[in-house]
C-alpha cells in the first residue's frame, strides 16, 4: 500500500459527510475546552493543565473556523488535526509514565486517546486509516513495552499500572477493529445503494438511445398535468425510417436513432423533457401553450436538417402537436398528437400538424 498525495475524489455526499464530522469532532472539544476551563478554579487545575486545555481550544477554535470558511481545505485541516492528535497522544503517555504519578494517572486521559483513530477514519480512506491508526497504535505498545522493561521503573508503580495499562491497550485495539470493520459496513452499504439507484435508474431509461422511456415518460405527464400549468406534448416520429433498415440494415438504424436522440437532448429546453415513446417515436414534454410548442417543433427540424446522419444521410421527422385542455387526461392529450402526427404523415411527412 502507498500514500496518494491526491486520493480519488470524494461524491459530494461523502464529502459533506466527512467534512461534517470533522467540524462535529473539532466543535465538540472546543466545548468541551470551555466548560472545563469555566469550571477549572473550584477543582484547583494546575498552570500546566490550564495551559494545555487553553492552547487545546484555541487549535481547535482555528481549525474548526477554517474548516467552515473554507471546505475545500478538508484534507489539509484533517491532516493537521490527525498529525497533532497522534503526536499528542504518544507524547502524553510519554511523560505520564515517566512523571510522578498525580491523582488522575492514565484515567481521564485514556479515553481521549481514541479520538487520533477517530480523526483518522473522518479525514483518511479506510485502508490508509487502518495503516495509520496500526501505526500509532504499534507505538503506543513500543512506549509501553519500554517502561515495563525498564530497569529504571519503579517496581510499585510497574505493578500498580499493569492493569491500567493492559485495559488502555485492549481498548485501543478494540476501537480500531470497530473502525475498520464499521468503514467496511459502510462501503458495502454505499455500494448496494449505487447499485440500486443505478437499477431504478435504468429501468426509467431507453436502452439503445439512454433518454428517458415510455414509463418515465408517463408519470412525468401525469405529474404535469396535476399542476394546471401550460403545457404541450410533441409526438414525433422519423420519416421513412423502415427504408434506412432495409437500405443501412439495422445496426444503420440504431445509430439514427442514437443521432437523433442526441440532437433531441441537445435541443430540449430547460424545463422540458423528452425521451423516446416507441420504435421511431419520440415525445417531448413543452411547458407552454401551443407557439411555443410550435417554436421548439420547428427549431427540432431545423436542427435534423442541418445535422444530417453520417451514412443514412438527411433524416426527417413529422410531428404532431397537442397543448394540453383544462381537466384532461393524459391518454386523451397523447390520443389527440397522435392523431395530429398521422396527419402530418398523410400531408407529406416532414410536416408538423396541430390536434383538433
Amino acid at each position: 500500500m502507498t500514500w496518494s498525495a491526491a486520493p480519488a475524489p470524494l461524491s459530494d455526499a461523502e464529502f459533506a459527510f466527512r467534512r461534517g464530522s470533522l467540524l462535529t469532532v473539532l466543535g465538540a472539544v472546543l466545548v468541551v475546552c470551555l466548560i472545563t476551563l469555566s469550571v477549572q478554579a473550584h477543582w484547583h487545575f494546575s498552570f500546566n493543565d490550564q495551559l494545555m486545555l487553553m492552547l487545546l481550544g484555541v487549535k481547535n477554535a482555528a481549525l474548526f473556523t477554517w474548516l467552515w470558511r473554507s471546505p475545500g481545505a478538508f484534507r489539509l485541516v484533517g491532516l493537521i488535526e490527525l498529525a497533532i492528535q497522534a503526536a499528542t497522544v504518544l507524547i502524553r503517555l510519554y511523560i505520564l509514565l515517566h512523571t510522578a504519578p498525580g491523582y488522575h494517572g492514565l484515567g481521564g486521559y485514556a479515553v481521549w486517546m481514541i479520538f487520533a483513530y477517530i480523526v483518522a477514519f473522518i479525514v483518511l480512506p479506510a485502508r490508509q486509516a487502518l495503516i495509520f491508526s496500526g501505526g500509532v497504535f504499534a507505538a503506543l505498545l513500543g512506549i509501553i513495552a519500554a517502561y515495563a522493561l525498564d530497569p529504571a521503573t519503579d517496581p510499585v508503580m510497574r505493578v500498580g499500572l499493569g492493569n491500567p495499562l493492559l485495559q488502555t491497550t485492549l481498548m485501543h485495539a478494540t476501537f480500531i477493529a470497530l473502525l475498520g470493520w464499521q468503514q467496511h459496513l459502510h462501503g458495502q452499504f454505499v455500494r448496494a445503494l449505487f447499485t440500486a439507484r443505478r437499477e431504478a435508474t435504468l429501468a426509467h431509461l431507453d436502452d439503445l438511445t439512454g433518454l428517458p422511456n415510455r414509463r418515465q415518460l408517463g408519470r412525468w405527464l401525469a405529474g404535469g398535468l396535476e399542476t394546471g400549468e401550460p403545457l404541450s406534448v410533441i409526438l414525433l416520429d422519423l420519416d421513412h425510417f423502415k427504408r434506412v433498415n432495409d437500405t443501412y440494415g439495422h445496426d444503420v438504424g440504431d445509430d439514427v436513432l442514437r443521432h437523433v436522440a442526441g440532437l433531441l437532448r441537445r435541443s430540449v429546453r430547460s424545463g422540458d423533457q423528452v425521451g423516446r415513446w416507441g420504435g421511431e417515436e419520440f415525445l417531448m414534454l413543452v411547458r407552454g401553450d401551443l407557439g411555443a410548442a410550435q417554436t421548439v417543433a420547428q427549431r427540432l427540424r431545423a436542427q435534423l436538417d442541418g445535422a444530417p446522419h453520417r451514412q443514412a444521410g438527411s433524416v426527417t421527422v413529422s410531428c404532431g402537436i397537442a397543448p394540453a385542455r383544462s381537466g384532461e387526461a393524459a391518454h386523451e392529450l397523447l390520443r389527440r398528437a397522435d392523431e395530429a402526427l398521422y396527419a402530418a404523415k398523410r400531408a407529406g411527412r416532414d410536416a408538423v400538424e396541430i390536434a383538433a
